[in-house]
């Protein structure tokens, strides 16, 4: 198997992202395997990388979290239920079987960890993050600000897919 911070760069080089796109979507796909490797004792694979401007979510729990300072808009993590629950079972011990108010606490602690420690591998000062609010429900819609670039990371994982979605001005 090839090491995740190898397949990262090659999925990078192959997509012929550029260096700057590189310097934002490095932080937040190495932190996202950390955090689900730390955490949840999970392999996630970043098999996907896309550009949009209004994230439209197949899953159905998002964390947000808004971004300011030296950069501004917003990260969201977004989850299917299968994920949610396998997550919330790794961490409490108990499998819901409904989006209750444990599995939103979970979806915006993982939201906050992936957020905190890319915000501190991104290497530009001055970047605040605000507390993380989750969405949940089937095709819920995050709007980015107009001027927003916006990268979608997709994951997958031992219980389903994931995305990243970091939505910022100021690169």
């Amino acid at each position: 198997m090839v090491p995740f911070f190898m397949s990262t760069i090659m999925l990078l080089a192959s997509l012929n992202i550029s260096e700057k796109r590189a310097k934002l979507i490095q932080p937040f796909a190495n932190c996202t395997k950390d955090v689900f490797s730390m955490m949840l004792n999970w392999e996630t694979e970043l098999i996907g990388i896309y550009t949009n401007d209004v994230f439209q979510s197949k899953y159905d729990c998002s964390g947000f979290i808004g971004v300011s300072g030296a950069l501004q808009g917003s990260i969201v993590v977004s989850v299917d239920q299968d994920v949610a629950f396998a997550a919330a079972h790794s961490f409490l011990g108990n499998r819901p079987t409904t989006i209750n108010a444990e599995v939103i606490d979970m979806v915006g602690e993982l939201t906050n960890m992936i957020a905190g420690a890319s915000k501190d591998r991104i290497g530009i000062p001055g970047i605040t993050l605000g507390l993380p609010t989750v969405i949940t429900g089937k095709q819920h819609t995050v709007s980015f600000a107009n001027s927003a670039h916006v990268e979608i990371l997709q994951f997958s994982s031992p219980h389903g897919e994931l995305t990243v979605e970091i939505g910022v001005r100021g690169l």
